[in-house]
């Protein structure tokens, strides 16, 4: 009777990861599934094609292995005192949030997870899904503009200890036209030429020029130096 109970246990949880393979077959995000004992259950194309790993690689090991994430402060956040197994386990909701991993290639990569919980028969047997979806360029955009807004804290500030004259602390960027202005506060945000042209309305290629001027009016080189500049004026 015990043999014939696990045997039925075991067919509804294969039917089970088979139907969620199905649904996240096609899927843009990635997507990994756990199991109760942290091994790796489902592993989609689009897990695939951004981290690397083919599911024949994943597929049976534990997830810590795999991902070994991290969080924004370099603590680990995978292994035998995983937080969202454990509120599996207690039936509590699972937050989203970022970790940083490393693709099988070795580069970093931060993602943004959602975490469902799809329930088996007995209560302690469950398949935890993880969605994920890159968002290393906003994350590496916020980890820089904060360090940049640490270093120009003190505003007016000069390295000897002094104080900038009002002249000294005159805001180069009314040399800037409004349209430019627009276009160094969506720099100062981490946008792109394609999501600035978004959000403005124009061409890439025109939102390219606009940032060029930005750079020679204000005798700058790199975006880097122009989101500074933003920050040391707040301009953002």
């Amino acid at each position: 009777m015990l043999t014939r109970c696990m045997a039925h246990t075991m067919d509804t949880t294969h039917l089970m990861t088979s139907s969620l393979a199905e649904i996240f077959s096609k899927t843009a995000d990635g997507a990994l599934g756990v199991d109760q004992d942290h091994m790796i259950t489902l592993w989609n194309g689009a897990a695939e094609r951004l981290v690397g790993y083919a599911a024949t690689e994943v597929m049976g090991r534990p997830c810590a292995e795999v991902w070994a994430g991290r969080n924004r402060t370099g603590c680990r956040l995978c292994g035998a005192d995983c937080s969202p197994i454990t509120s599996a386990r207690k039936e509590e909701p699972v937050e989203g949030r970022e970790i940083m991993i490393h693709t099988k290639a070795g580069r970093p990569l931060w993602l943004h997870v959602s975490t469902i919980v799809v329930p088996a028969d007995a209560p302690s047997l469950f398949t935890m899904v993880h969605i994920f979806h890159d968002v290393t360029r906003q994350v590496e955009t916020e980890i820089l503009l904060g360090k940049v807004q640490s270093l120009l804290g003190g505003e007016g500030d000069l390295t000897d200890g002094g104080r900038m004259s009002p002249m000294e602390s005159a805001s180069p960027l009314k040399v800037l036209t409004l349209r430019e202005q627009e276009v160094l506060r969506f720099i100062a945000r981490g946008e792109s030429a394609k999501g600035i042209a978004k959000q403005l309305r124009i061409s890439t290629t025109t939102a390219r020029n606009h940032t060029q001027k930005i750079l020679i009016k204000l005798g700058l080189h790199t975006k880097l130096e122009a989101v500074a500049v933003a920050f040391r004026y707040k301009h953002f």
